[in-house]
């Protein structure tokens, strides 16, 4: 009988110890409260950004070809969803080529009333002023035409966008000695705007499947 009495007080004993000492279950698998410091959250995040990299055939395929194919792909990407458009995507591009456009007229902007811009750069500034405005007007009227399917003359519109962009670039290259403020987003500029002309080529001419 004492036996049993000190086996069964050894046993209530050691639940107590055990009880005490572990560590609930649900703290165990319940998520961080603070999502920011969560792992769990943290590789989600990581698989997320690394899924936008992973592009449909038929993205590919329509970036195929264009004057920079993967940022076609990168900047049609995020918006795709569901069954692939074509004009969806094109719409896409153009409006890509008109943020990247107003960028680079806020720079000339800035550049034009900023007291320590070289002299020698405004004559460039001002004719570059004057060609970015055109392109912010053609993207615009090109977008409106496409909102009416009326690819065709959209792209005959669009075609005078690497003009006005080159026209910027030559009065840099015409000013010795005078660097252009933008060079990198002018060429993003240029590539957006080859892209979207290639598309619309494709469509146009016949040579684009979808």
């Amino acid at each position: 009988m004492g036996f049993n009495k000190n086996l069964l007080l050894f046993v209530s004993l050691s639940t107590l110890l055990i009880s005490t000492n572990a560590m609930p279950l649900f703290s165990l698998i319940a998520p961080s409260p603070s999502p920011s410091s969560s792992p769990s959250q943290h590789i989600f995040d990581k698989a997320l950004k690394a899924s936008q990299n992973i592009f449909q055939p038929e993205l590919i395929e329509f970036c195929q070809g264009t004057e920079n194919p993967t940022l076609c792909a990168d900047t049609i990407a995020p918006l795709f969803h569901g069954t692939f458009d074509p004009i969806k995507a094109l719409e896409t591009e153009i409006q890509a080529t008109l943020n990247q456009t107003l960028k680079v007229a806020s720079v000339i902007a800035n550049s034009l009333v900023n007291p320590a811009t070289d002299k020698n750069a405004l004559d460039a500034l001002d004719i570059c002023k004057s060609q970015y405005e055109s392109i912010v007007d053609t993207t615009k009227e090109s977008l409106e035409l496409l909102s009416r399917q009326n690819v065709v003359d959209a792209y005959y519109k669009f075609n005078s966008v690497i003009s006005y962009q080159s026209s910027c670039e030559d009065a840099f290259a015409e000013s010795p000695g005078v660097e252009n403020p933008f060079a990198h987003d002018s060429l993003t500029v240029f590539q957006l705007g080859g892209n979207c002309l290639a598309i619309m080529d494709g469509l146009v001419n016949g040579r684009n499947r979808f």
